[in-house]
């Protein structure tokens, strides 16, 4: 319950006191200041990188490619332009060196003059990857330096991107003529495959032919034995013919002694023939009388027969008037035949009568074929005979002649389609064999080595060129933490020492402030020399000169004690408050660790009124770039800090010496708790 009553008094004693209230709430909106202002200020500083200078230097002349104008550097400035990656400038390189130097460019990008003309050797024999320049001003902001270094990168990888596409039209164009050739080469071996089969056909035909034309010669070989063959019954059969003319002249002399007998017994027969008409004319007349004498026999049994009816039933009777129809029927046939037989005789008398006339002519013939029989037939038989066997043999020959003209058109029409054929051949051989070295003198372009595979996978390289290097993190963020120590260390001091109460009485506002402020300095001083040594020979940090870096530590570190020593002093607690914000507001706008350009507009305003802003700068210098010039120009800013608040604080102690000091006993040494 004590403890408890304790803490109530405690609560209530701070809640009474203005003095102890007033620095407790401050304490309590540290953390929220702190962690809102730093967290705040670089809560997204990649947002803002569009503010952050880059100088862009354009060297790049261009080329012809393929008949076509080149500019990957002006079409890579275009793309960068329409970016919103950093705030980009384009200048020339002196302007940009000069930039880097002064500290107006964080980075520079430099495309090369040969840089478009490097991106064609692809297909040359010693490709060469184009560059592009990269110039960090790490001394300026490392971390600058090392977002560039992230960016620069994805800009090699969007040039990259460009240049492939480059290459890529260059080698698909380079396919597109191969293809071409290839297509042009396809249709020259499609000439040569029909050439080829036309080929093929006409050797078929031609061999077939040629079957033929043996078949033919073979047929044309019998023909002629053949007629060897007749050639040899000719002979043969003329000399039957010799001996059969004296045959056929004994015979013409035989035959015309029985052509006259024959002459007579013509004469007799005509005149037999003659009486043979004439006795059939009387016989035709008495068979006439007979059927007349027939008839009336017949019908005049039928009438006594018609008057006796009982004669009817006579057998005898009645065969006998049958037989006399019969009689007269054929009594009356016998007198046609005689008829015919009067004119048959009639016709072999008018008969005899020519025979008998042509006999005399023969007769008279005979006597010239008599005469002309040794001219006449010579052999007509046996001539005949042979001149049969002869057509024969001729036919034969005929026809394997035919069959060798036939055979001989077909093995010609083969032959012009065998030339024909290959000529096409030819042709299509030359078409396919020139395209082809066309194609492959477009692809032989394509050298398949290591560095060009290596070139096509990686167009770009990237040059980096350093114009201030920084070797590690530890070096690039020095100058802000050795400004932050020293300012900690000087507010710390003031919890420790009392900057205000004067340990004995001082004799005047002047020795009062000149008291307290050089022993701040004097401190401030050994403790940056402190720091400064822990820094080069304990972590190995190198700086451009000792000297200037020294110096420029104790300037810093007095700078800080000048700052602190006056709201101290005036305000006192509230005055470390104070302190502290101006401390957070430092850390977050001194560009000691992201670029100014990347916090809030506000801030970089706000930036120009602190003095950490000008200490890390005039380190950053010191310790990276050796700008000494611009080292400086930071520590007549930072004295003027130093003079600025050293005079208000002399201002206030001689302000204070007067209202608590003045009128008192010169003996009265009172000593500072």
């Amino acid at each position: 319950m004590k403890g408890i009553k304790q803490f109530a008094r405690e609560i209530l004693g701070i809640g009474k006191n203005k003095k102890v209230l007033i620095p407790v709430v401050a304490v309590l909106t540290v953390p929220v200041l702190y962690c809102a202002m730093f967290l705040g200020a670089f809560w997204d500083p990649y947002d803002k990188l569009v503010d952050l200078p880059v100088a862009v230097v354009n060297s790049d002349e261009g080329t012809v490619f393929e008949g076509e104008t080149m500019h990957i550097g002006q079409d890579f400035v275009e793309k960068l332009k329409g970016s919103n990656d950093f705030n980009y400038s384009l200048v020339n390189k002196t302007e940009a060196e000069e930039g880097l130097k002064d500290n107006k460019y964080y980075m520079a990008i430099e495309i090369p003059a040969d840089f478009s003309a490097l991106t064609t050797t692809l297909t040359s024999e010693t490709p060469t990857p184009a560059q592009i320049v990269f110039m960090p001003n790490e001394s300026y902001n490392f971390l600058a330096a090392q977002i560039g270094n992230t960016a620069i990168e994805k800009m090699r990888t969007e040039l990259s991107k460009e240049v492939t596409k480059a290459y890529t039209h260059t080698v698909f164009d380079q396919v597109k003529t191969l293809a071409d050739g290839l297509s042009q080469a396809s249709d020259g071996a499609s000439e040569i495959a029909s050439g080829t089969d036309s080929a093929k056909n006409g050797a078929a035909l031609l061999e077939e032919n040629l079957n033929k034309l043996a078949s033919g010669s073979l047929t044309m070989q019998g023909g002629i034995v053949k007629l060897v063959e007749g050639s040899a019954k000719l002979e043969t059969g003329t000399s039957e013919l010799v001996k059969g003319s004296g045959s056929l002249s004994g015979g013409l002399s035989q035959l015309t002694e029985a052509n006259s007998q024959l002459g007579q017994g013509a004469d007799q027969a005509k005149l037999g023939a003659s009486q043979l008409a004439a006795g059939l004319s009387q016989s035709v007349e008495g068979t006439a009388k007979l059927e007349t004498g027939a008839k009336g026999v017949a019908s005049g049994l039928e009438q006594y027969v018609k008057a006796h009816p009982e004669l009817a039933e006579d057998a005898d009777l009645q065969q006998l008037i049958a037989t006399s129809k019969q009689v007269a029927g054929g009594i009356s046939a016998a007198k046609q035949g005689q008829d015919q037989l009067v004119a048959g005789a009639t016709k072999l008398s008018g008969g005899t009568a020519q025979l008998a006339s042509g006999l005399e002519q023969f007769g008279a013939k005979l006597d010239a074929a008599k005469s002309g029989s040794d001219k006449l037939a010579t052999g007509a038989e046996q001539l005949h005979t042979g001149a049969i066997g002869l057509k024969q043999g001729l036919g034969s020959l005929s026809t394997g002649f035919s069959t060798i003209v036939d055979g001989s058109s077909q093995l010609d029409q083969g032959a012009q389609q065998i030339t024909a054929g290959l000529l096409k051949l030819t042709d299509g051989t030359g078409e396919l064999s020139s395209k082809l070295n066309e194609a492959a003198g477009k692809t032989s372009s394509l050298n398949g080595s290591d560095t060009f595979i290596d070139m096509f996978a990686s167009p770009v390289d990237l040059d980096v060129v350093k114009t201030t290097e920084v070797p590690n993190y530890g070096t690039g963020f020095a100058p802000y933490f050795i400004s932050l120590g020293l300012f900690v260390g000087a507010l710390l001091l003031t919890i420790v020492y009392t900057v205000r109460e004067p340990a004995i009485k001082p004799t005047s506002g002047w020795s009062w402030f000149v008291g307290k402020f050089l022993t701040m300095v004097f401190i401030g001083t050994i403790q940056a020399v402190i720091a400064d040594l822990v820094l080069l020979y304990g972590l190995g940090l190198e700086v451009q000169s000792l000297p200037l870096f020294f110096l420029f530590s104790i300037i810093t570190s007095i700078t800080f004690m000048a700052l602190i020593q006056f709201f101290v002093t005036v305000l006192q607690n509230p005055g470390r408050f104070v302190v502290i914000v101006i401390l957070i507001f430092q850390l977050t706008s001194s560009a000691g660790t992201f670029p100014l350009e990347l916090i809030p507009n506000w801030l970089q305003q706000a930036s120009a009124w602190f003095p950490m802003t000008y200490s890390v700068a005039g380190l950053k210098a010191v310790v990276s770039s050796g700008e000494y010039s611009f080292m400086w120009e930071n520590v007549w800013i930072l004295l003027g800090f130093a003079a600025v608040f050293a005079a208000m604080t002399l201002l206030f102690f001689v302000i204070t010496y007067r209202k608590e000091y003045a009128g008192a006993s010169k003996n009265d040494n009172t000593i500072a708790v």
